[in-house]
């Protein structure tokens, strides 16, 4: 029933009220008017409930358009994690092989075309870090508002929980630690060396890292003077392999967060196209 037939009973009424207040008393009167009452009371009860179901719809449409700007934001804060583990990737694979290609060389393993100043390099960028900070604003909000119920989507929900939760605790326990052989071996490496090093095989643009070759600064001779003076160290090659375990089990988990955030994406799209 809507507004206007509601209306159009409340007419009806009225008419029956103006009739019956028209005719003498009797006891037909009476049944009348209690029919009147009654039919009264019930339209009363009507517009009651509607104004509830109406008052009911508009609660709905404003959380409906509350959990689409939510959609919105998340959209973008998970697209930008998901290009930020896409280059983290690409980033760690690049630091595990320089690593694995120090630990070789300090192992006296044959390395066939692979030159000192490349040796110093792999020592070097081996120490990189590039912990990703994910974009939280949006998932903190809906959080500590107590509005995350407004997201219908039950798995969405779920996969967000994890994603902040457990997922992000995984990833800073294993690439997104601060490794101590980061502070090591920079101590032991010539600071004009280091320099160029920074100048020539390593660009930063913006967020990005890149590691990328780079001409000798060194002569071979000089170059394996300082390799030597650092697979001297035994503390040092510990820590970069305790370094490079801790990136051979954290890949896994960046390719898990990859595709929370691939599959995330769908279901926020798929929300959206309702």
């Amino acid at each position: 029933m809507n507004i206007k037939n509601i209306k159009t009973m409340a007419k009806l009424f009225n008419s029956i009220r103006k009739k019956l207040v028209s005719e003498k008393p009797s006891a037909s009167r009476t049944a009348n008017y209690l029919k009147y009452a009654i039919g009264e009371i019930v339209l009363v009860m009507v517009g009651i409930l509607l104004a509830l179901q109406v008052n009911n719809w508009n609660e709905l449409r404003k959380m409906r358009a509350k959990e689409s700007g939510y959609l919105e934001r998340l959209q973008e804060d998970v697209s930008s994690d998901l290009q930020q583990y896409n280059l983290n990737i690409e980033f760690y694979n690049q630091v595990f092989d320089y690593g694995n290609l120090a630990l070789s060389y300090a192992n006296a393993d044959n390395l066939d075309n692979v030159s000192n100043w490349e040796v110093l390099i792999a020592f070097f960028q081996s120490s990189q870090i590039w912990p990703i900070i994910p974009k939280t604003a949006t998932y903190d909000e809906l959080k500590s508002s107590g509005e995350l119920s407004l997201i219908q989507n039950v798995d969405l929900r779920n996969s967000l929980s994890y994603y902040h939760g457990g997922g992000l605790d995984r990833y800073n326990g294993t690439v997104g630690i601060k490794p101590p052989y980061r502070k090591m071996v920079r101590g032991l490496i010539p600071t004009k060396v280091q320099n160029y090093m920074w100048d020539n095989c390593h660009v930063t643009l913006n967020e990005v890292q890149i590691l990328k070759k780079c001409a000798p600064y060194l002569d071979e001779e000089k170059s394996k003077l300082i390799i030597d003076k650092l697979i001297q160290n035994k503390t040092l090659l510990e820590e970069l392999r305790y370094y490079m375990s801790s990136i051979k089990v954290g890949m896994p988990i960046i390719t898990a967060q990859q595709k929370m955030c691939t599959n995330m994406l769908y279901d926020i799209k798929k929300m959206q196209s309702k």
